[in-house]
């Protein structure tokens, strides 16, 4: 706690957020372009390899170390009998008794979806996820010079957009032990920060974490939202399925999620360095901490042990709806919706409010994906939604979530 107290003390005395950066906004613009120049990174694919090499060599650049052997690659099975592959480097006492994880997945969609109208065309992925992985190389940056008392692995994902596959293949084959894994925090789609709103979903994983993520925050003076659910879209949930506090910095949906129009000339760079920043200290004062958190299972008002995780399934159709994340009553809230999708065919828009799904009420968003996860791509279905303090009632249908 004294690192994070001293630091938050001189960033308000002096009047600037956080610890000194590593290499700032043009490391990032950087990293980012040639992240997005890699033809959208599918799985894969050449492009994600080329990805992967890049981001290697960044690691050795700051001094990240391989965390076993003398490679950072970690190889699992994809689908269609591709191999895909996960880069695990580490920073810090590898021999201490607790570690850390700082993460991002690098994939994308490459050039789209067969059948999707943009297919063939490249997807750069800027916000999803270049911003993620710029982000982290910048934090890498920062703990080098730091030096935390424990170990930080620094994990970069494949196989996210197909079914958090990189993610799931680490828990089971951890390289150190997860019982000893204090926290994982998550840095994905963190480019396009807005009036200085941060998203911080997990912060209910652990019972300490509202208040050291306010703490964090001190330094910083960001509009720090902490939603109670986290709706486990990234890789943070393959996490917190094993009883590890998880954590997804998150800086917003947007209209360009998914399409060739993520470009790196929409990513808000110094909004991107705070998140950096914010996710430096908050890394840091985790590795430093002494004792392991206390974490909370879903849905429990207090500490208990975890859960057998329950196999909720993968989600395999969209609607097309971008929510509000910072949302908090009933009801899924928009904030905009995808052109072209059902959502924008039903005449949906900003501001909406979702009630009822598929004959079913919608209570939170959490609820709201699991009634998604219960269609298949071509089902009809009801929405109710308020507007303006009226309800309406439109007929739709969900497609095949790309």
């Amino acid at each position: 706690m004294r690192r994070m107290v001293f630091w938050c003390a001189v960033s308000v005395l002096l009047g600037f957020p956080g610890r000194a950066h590593a290499g700032g906004v043009e490391t990032l613009r950087t990293d980012l372009e040639t992240l997005c120049g890699y033809h959208g990174r599918g799985n894969g694919t050449p492009d994600l390899e080329q990805a992967l090499s890049y981001v290697e060599t960044r690691f050795r650049e700051l001094g990240v170390a391989p965390a076993t052997g003398e490679t950072f690659r970690q190889n699992f099975p994809g689908p269609g009998g591709d191999t895909l592959v996960n880069l695990i480097g580490i920073i810090g006492n590898r021999n201490a008794e607790r570690h850390v994880v700082l993460a991002a997945h690098v994939d994308h969609l490459g050039r789209g979806v067969p059948g999707e109208a943009n297919h063939g065309t490249v997807h750069p992925g800027a916000d999803d996820n270049a911003s993620g992985v710029a982000a982290l190389l910048e934090i890498a940056g920062v703990l080098r010079k730091e030096a935390p008392s424990r170990a930080v692995l620094v994990l970069v994902f494949s196989g996210e957009e197909i079914g958090l596959l990189g993610s799931a293949y680490y828990v089971a084959h951890p390289v150190l032990p997860l019982e000893q894994c204090t926290a994982m925090v998550n840095l994905d789609t963190v480019g396009r920060m807005s009036k200085k709103t941060l998203t911080v979903f997990g912060s209910s994983t652990a019972m300490e974490l509202p208040n050291v993520l306010q703490g964090v925050n001190v330094g910083f003076g960001l509009n720090l939202v902490l939603p109670e659910q986290d709706p486990g879209g990234s890789d943070q949930a393959s996490f917190g399925k094993t009883g590890i506090p998880a954590l997804h910095v998150f800086t917003g949906a947007n209209a360009d999620y998914h399409r060739p129009s993520d470009t790196p000339d929409r990513v808000n760079l110094e909004g991107l360095e705070q998140v950096a920043g914010f996710a430096a200290e908050l890394t840091l004062y985790l590795a430093d901490r002494q004792d392991p958190l206390t974490f909370v299972p879903p849905g429990a008002t207090h500490a208990a042990p975890p859960p057998a995780p329950a196999d909720r399934g993968e989600r395999r159709v969209s609607f097309g709806s971008i929510p509000d994340f910072n949302h908090q009553g009933k009801g899924t809230l928009l904030s905009g919706v995808i052109p072209g999708s059902p959502a924008s065919e039903a005449g949906l828009r900003a501001g909406d409010l979702i009630v009822v799904f598929a004959e079913v009420e919608i209570e939170d968003l959490r609820s709201f994906s699991d009634v998604l996860r219960g269609l298949s791509p071509g089902d009809a279905v009801t929405v109710v939604f308020e507007r303006d303090g009226e309800r309406h009632t439109v007929a739709s249908s969900v497609v095949e979530r790309k």
